[in-house]
């Protein structure tokens, strides 16, 4: 099986955290299903740096990441 690594910094692996832990109360308290999306945005590999997305009720930009395929 092959593995997908996501590099992140604290920051923007805090901010993750928080913005699930907050759509999860609010999916909880409104009483519906929801989840979250994490995007990785890769144009041209080791040309332009990958940018990381999650997407909940709205859009957050997290900035750009390291990745590896192996």
């Amino acid at each position: 099986m092959r593995k997908l690594e996501i590099i992140l910094t604290e920051e923007q692996y805090r901010h993750i955290q928080e913005e699930i832990k907050y759509s999860n109360r609010v999916h909880l308290s409104e009483g519906v299903f929801g989840g979250y999306e994490l995007r990785l945005n890769v144009s041209i590999p080791d040309v332009f740096p990958a940018t990381l997305n999650l997407h909940t009720e709205k859009l957050f930009e997290l900035g750009e990441v390291n990745w590896k395929i192996f």
